[in-house]
């Protein structure tokens, strides 16, 4: 035979399947490799050990309370983002702006220039979160006469701690 492909594939016919399969099973990825000569491990020494039982049973105990504070976050992240994409919008081009001033008592001015295009219009998310609370505003709270009076104390029917 002189062409070695055709008589390479010529033996892997003839051979039989039992030689070609190995017996070879990949460990699970729970079991740790073969060790090939090497020693055992050694045993974790016993503060080892509670330290990882402690931190494993501390994280099992705050899963819950993880949860909800991702959730939580998640909640209010999605309340403000409207509101931090109106500030994004707000701010428009950093070159409309001139260098930042510091005044005496620590204030930071960042003046528009006088060559800039005009400012964008405020976003209806941030218009409303600037809004002030009724009781805040006294157009938006209700008249005193509409509030109900607390009723008068009564001495005699109230429990002593």
């Amino acid at each position: 035979m002189r062409n070695p492909l055709l008589s390479l594939i010529l033996c892997a016919a003839l051979m039989p399947p039992a030689a070609m399969a190995q017996d070879y099973e990949p460990p699970l990825a729970d079991e740790p490799p073969p060790s090939e000569g090497l020693p055992p491990p050694e045993e974790p020494d016993p503060l080892e050990r509670g330290l990882e039982n402690f931190m494993r049973n501390l994280l099992q105990q705050a899963e819950p309370h993880l949860d909800r504070l991702g959730r939580d976050l998640g909640d209010t992240l999605g309340a403000v983002a409207p509101v931090l994409q109106d500030i994004g919008k707000l701010m428009d081009d950093v070159r409309n702006y001139q260098a930042p001033e510091r005044l005496e008592n620590g204030d930071i001015l960042i003046r528009r220039r006088a060559d800039a295009p005009p400012p964008p219009p405020v976003g209806d998310a941030l218009r409303d979160m600037l809004r002030p609370a009724p009781e805040d505003d006294p157009r938006l709270a209700p008249p005193p006469e509409a509030t109900p009076p607390l009723p008068e104390r009564d001495p005699e029917n109230e429990i002593e701690l």
